[in-house]
């Protein structure tokens, strides 16, 4: 139930963020930054506009369709040749793009993606001499100084030319910032090699790199020792940091098969086992820029080269629900099987892409069957809590909260969110005092929380208590999040509270343009104009209000305000903004 991570970043993500996505896109002619412009001959220029579109907006299986359609019509194009390239790529047919990326390679030697793809297609079939050759023909770039050498290790390592496989690594570690990515690589290679001392050495190097190392790193490493025979070590690991978002029962027992010398899920295993995983770290790397093309290439690539790879899995699923792709999302979660230690994680994905999708029925579904699959997985409580919360089933999930919290323990700063998400059920299930302690803790695990001191800071106002104190918190969260409409209104709403009637009316006004289609927020500035007298001001935002479809509450006291004004004594509304 606790965040895992490292003050240095996750990983390999942390190594690599050096590498800039500008500095990438100069990696050779058609390289992977922004799409090369690309000459439109009259007669498919409707043709290659629809496939742009469907391209930008990702619809990624009629881009790619549309790009070889406008392809036939002008086949002798590089630069529309890559484009109807990358959107096959980025559609998952990798293998059907092959004969394109011969194509550009003949067209321009250097082709970045083209020769990337063939070299990658030569590993999978073991013909190292060739995946060297284009490797070596790559043009030079930032991204290629890394990824180059890392990959030829992997070649080296494939042809059993250990030392080769080693002078490349250490290349990389010259470069100075990828240490981290050299050392992980170095435990792979001597994993694959059968050499504990120099799997030991490279493992511990970079495990010792971050703070915190991630889940992925330490679970790497463990499957590793225990296939050489050092469960004992590999248990370790596991145990120094947080798993609880993993499959622990899988994990369990694949450390059991690894240390019965049986290939365990997980385990490197191959060069071309090392080459996804290199890919996969790329693409870890690049998609700090969420939803990156760049990004969905280099795992896609990952893909390619191991089907079967879960982590490559998740991460092209991330990047397409980031595109709002959440269908296509759905297909990629669901080749993760349960024999993995990252179903949880990938039903966990599934659970949030139903969610986007506006499908709430089937995330409940999904989060429910885990959680009576995983019932103590605190992490899988919180996540079906959170949704219940979501669809205003306010009893149900208090229920779930109140089980996620007997697997809490002592509470630490970052579980502040669990007592203000279980506060806000309980307040809207009408249970103030349970709720006024949960907001409370979560002031006290983290003082300076806007959305906390907000919530805890406007409640008090509706019920008329405190209001020097929740004028003081919610001052404090406007100075955090002066651009948040809904705390705006609520310092807004407890001047007006208060009797300072023209002081709050500016704030409300604020808060009006930064959340314009509010019911609530319109309805506080209609009762601020006319308490200082701008009835028709007043009956303008009420009646705004009011076609904003409200709760039938608020819809009922906006009806009677817009015939009767407002009555003293009996206007001071029950709405609330959360």
């Amino acid at each position: 139930m606790t965040a895992s991570g490292s003050r240095k970043g996750a990983a390999i993500c942390a190594v690599l963020a050096a590498l800039s996505l500008s500095a990438c896109a100069g990696m050779g002619s058609g390289g992977p930054g922004a799409l090369p412009d690309v000459p439109i001959r009259d007669t498919v220029s409707g043709d290659y506009l629809n496939a742009l579109h469907a391209y930008r907006t990702s619809d990624l299986s009629a881009a790619a369709q549309n790009f070889a359609a406008v392809l036939e019509a002008d086949p002798g194009n590089p630069g529309l040749m890559q484009r109807a390239f990358l959107a096959q790529v980025v559609d998952g047919k990798t293998a059907e793009a092959l004969d394109l990326a011969e194509k550009l390679v003949k067209l321009q030697d250097s082709n970045a993606f083209g020769r990337l793809a063939l070299a990658l297609t030569a590993l999978k079939q073991n013909d190292y001499d060739a995946a060297r050759a284009h490797l070596d023909a790559l043009a030079e770039s930032r991204l290629t100084q890394i990824l180059r050498p890392l990959l030829l290790a992997w070649v080296e390592a494939g042809t059993g030319n250990w030392a080769a496989s080693e002078a490349h690594l250490d290349g990389i570690r010259k470069q100075g910032g990828f240490g981290l990515l050299a050392e992980l690589h170095a435990g792979y290679i001597a994993a694959l090699k059968g050499d504990f001392t120099a799997l030991d050495t490279a493992f511990k190097a970079a495990l010792k790199g971050m703070d915190r190392p991630p889940a992925r790193l330490r679970i790497g490493a463990a499957l590793h020792y225990a296939k050489l025979g050092h469960g004992d070590r590999a248990r370790e690991i596991l145990a120094d940091g947080d798993l609880s978002d993993q499959n622990t029962e899988a994990l369990t027992a694949a450390l059991a098969a690894a240390e019965a010398g049986q290939q365990a899920k997980g385990l490197v295993s191959s060069a071309s086992d090392g080459v996804a995983e290199a890919l996969f770290d790329i693409a870890s790397a690049l998609q700090r820029d969420r939803g990156s093309e760049i990004a969905l290439i280099y795992a896609r690539f990952a893909l390619y080269m191991r089907p079967d790879f879960p982590l490559a899995r998740l991460l092209v699923g991330e990047i397409l629900d980031d595109r709002g792709r959440h269908g296509d999302a759905l297909k990629i979660y669901a080749g993760i099987g349960q024999d993995s230690i990252y179903h949880m994680m990938a039903r966990l994905r599934t659970a949030s892409a139903y969610d986007a999708e506006g499908d709430r029925d089937s995330a409940l579904a999904v989060l429910q069957d885990l959680a009576k699959t995983y019932p103590d997985n605190g992490t899988v409580l919180v996540r079906l809590a959170d949704t219940l919360r979501a669809s205003e089933d306010w009893d149900a999930a208090i229920t779930v909260y109140d089980k996620a919290f007997d697997k809490l323990g002592e509470a630490a700063a970052q579980d502040w969110t669990l007592y203000y998400t279980r506060g806000i059920a309980l307040e809207r299930a009408k249970k103030w005092e349970r709720a006024e302690a949960d907001f409370l803790t979560a002031l006290k695990l983290a003082p300076e929380q806007p959305y906390v001191m907000n919530y805890l800071g406007y409640s008090w106002v509706e019920q008329g208590r405190n209001l020097k104190e929740a004028q003081d918190l919610i001052e404090r969260a406007v100075q955090q999040r002066p651009d948040d409409g809904y705390i705006v209104d609520s310092l807004g709403w407890v001047l007006y509270r208060t009797g300072q009637h023209k002081e709050a009316v500016p704030h409300l006004e604020r808060a009006v343009q930064l959340r314009p289609g509010d019911a609530v927020i319109n309805d506080h500035l209609g009762d601020a104009y006319w308490r200082v007298g701008r009835h028709r001001e007043a009956a303008y935002q009420w009646r705004r209000s009011l076609e904003m479809d409200p709760d039938p509450e608020l819809a009922t006291q906006l009806d009677r305000k817009l015939r009767e004004g407002m009555i003293p004594g009996k206007d001071e509304h029950l709405s609330g903004n959360g």
